[in-house]
């Protein structure tokens, strides 16, 4: 799961121009009269309020959290939407979906489950270099696919530079290419890893509510897993392919036993805990149950969802008691203080711009004024999408951007008579996969502060990364897609 925890990187400066800028913006809106044929007074000052949010998102002239509040603040005033309809977002089922997902990360983490199934499977690869980092990767993808991006990078890298410094020796002097191949195999996967899952990354859970509110289109976990689980596949495997054969060249065998001591990690953890056991049942009782629900539903005759699955999960890790003589349950409140409340209220805030770019017109004007441009390919239009997004994403947010870029390219895909599916799925995925640079994403800034790698290293790396991610992405967009949702 990504999440907004990296640190700014925008400078100082254009944070006060963003802050500035935005409102003069708005104010336009408000003292110009719509200055085209067709664009309403309400499509108009949507206009905006939707450059507002997006300039103090990119500019980061407020917390992108906090940017958030301004649906609810300005669209009464505007008359774009009232202050019911203005939240009403903020408590979409999609927002609840990933909050039991953060609460089921959240208990993994606190008994060390992620950890023990990480050392696990490292103890099934080997020694050979290779093998190892395929290992890490795979191991760091699966995590990635119902825990945040950011918590497994941090429980990966120590296991990863427990290797490298047997590996490698304290002074990474003995094998470096092993070394960067396998942070940087950390970092991609996982990014990669969350792809798979309707809860793996804020982009995904942001595209499924979009579509439902907007289109009445369901995309429903388990056939979201027929898509992204191959291209999560298909990524991870080129991206070993690329570290280990291609832009590093490995040797077959190498010095140390890093077996040894992840079988030593893994004795500290001790026995297997009744907490553990616990939270394991819950995980893959969920699981299960998102991937086979229409079968669930249809089985039982109650109206299951993913949202009252992950609820139900969430719950029972409240009231299953750990130790009943002191009250301790699987998860309390106290742990609480943990969730990423800022992804979900961005959740929230791009919902609700979302919905009003609908209902006050504006996406029907969109629409129309693009309907007389159609005649371009619609798998090209994807690839440009794909491509601007991926490359954005390296110096922005990728839930902010996607929050931005679905409700817009919704009404294009309509115009070009298709499913707005058709670039909203590409254009999601692709806000995920941003590989170059550091401050692209939390596990690329986690491995870069390891102190192990140099930028030129990652740019050289996720340039590759994001180039290939392009076609497949479009690709599978364009083919898989479309076949599993009827596009």
């Amino acid at each position: 799961m990504s999440m907004l925890e990296k640190e700014s990187v925008i400078p100082n400066n254009s944070r006060y121009l963003g802050l500035f800028i935005g409102p003069l913006i708005l104010l336009l809106t408000l003292i110009i009269s719509p200055p085209l044929e067709g664009l309403s007074v309400p499509a108009w000052r949507m206009i905006g309020l939707a450059t507002l949010m997006a300039v103090w998102w990119v500019t980061e002239a407020a917390p992108i959290p906090v940017t958030s509040f301004l649906p609810i603040i300005l669209s009464p005033l505007l008359g774009t939407a009232s202050i019911k309809e203005a939240t009403a977002a903020f408590a979409n089922p999609l927002i609840f979906l990933f909050l039991g997902g953060f609460l089921l990360s959240i208990a993994m983490e606190k008994w060390n489950l992620h950890k023990r199934v990480a050392l696990l499977a490292m103890l099934t690869v080997g020694n050979k270099p290779a093998h190892q980092i395929g290992g890490l990767m795979m191991v760091t993808a699966f995590l990635s696919m119902w825990m945040s991006n950011t918590a497994t990078a941090v429980m990966m890298l120590p296991i990863g530079m427990s290797i490298i410094g047997i590996v490698c020796g304290e002074k990474r002097d003995k094998n470096p290419e092993f070394a960067s191949a396998l942070l940087l195999g950390i970092a991609y996967s996982a990014s990669i890893g969350g792809l798979a899952t309707l809860i793996g990354t804020p982009p995904n859970a942001l595209l499924a509510a979009y579509l439902a509110d907007s289109y009445n289109m369901e995309l429903g976990f388990g056939k979201w897993m027929m898509v992204g689980l191959p291209l999560s596949i298909i990524m991870l495997g080129f991206t070993w392919v690329w570290l280990t054969k291609i832009s590093y060249k490995l040797p077959d065998t190498q010095e140390g036993d890093a077996t040894s001591l992840l079988g030593k990690q893994l004795k500290a953890l001790g026995k297997l805990s009744k907490a553990e056991k616990w939270v394991a049942v819950i995980f893959v009782g969920a699981a299960l149950s998102w991937v086979f629900r229409p079968l669930l539903a249809k089985w039982t005759g109650l109206p299951i969802n993913d949202t009252s699955i992950a609820m139900f999960a969430a719950l029972l890790l409240f009231i299953i008691p750990i130790n009943v003589k002191k009250q301790e349950f699987i998860l309390d409140w106290e742990s609480t203080k943990k969730l990423p409340w800022g992804v979900l209220l961005l959740f929230g805030g791009g919902l609700s711009l979302a919905a009003q770019i609908k209902s006050s017109g504006l996406a029907d004007f969109i629409g129309d004024s693009l309907a007389s441009t159609g005649g371009m390919p619609i798998i090209i239009v994807m690839l440009i999408v794909t491509a601007a997004i991926i490359f954005l994403t390296e110096v922005t947010s990728n839930t902010a951007t996607a929050a931005g870029f679905l409700p817009l390219l919704g009404p294009i895909a309509i115009a070009m008579g298709q499913s707005p599916a058709m670039l909203a799925i590409p254009a999601a995925l692709a806000a995920s996969c941003a590989f170059m640079m550091p401050v692209a994403t939390p596990p690329n800034s986690i491995v870069f502060a390891s102190g192990q790698l140099r930028i030129k290293e990652m740019i050289r790396a996720g340039f590759m990364l994001n180039i290939v991610g392009i076609f497949f992405i479009t690709g599978i967009s364009y083919t898989l897609a479309a076949w599993v949702f009827g596009l």
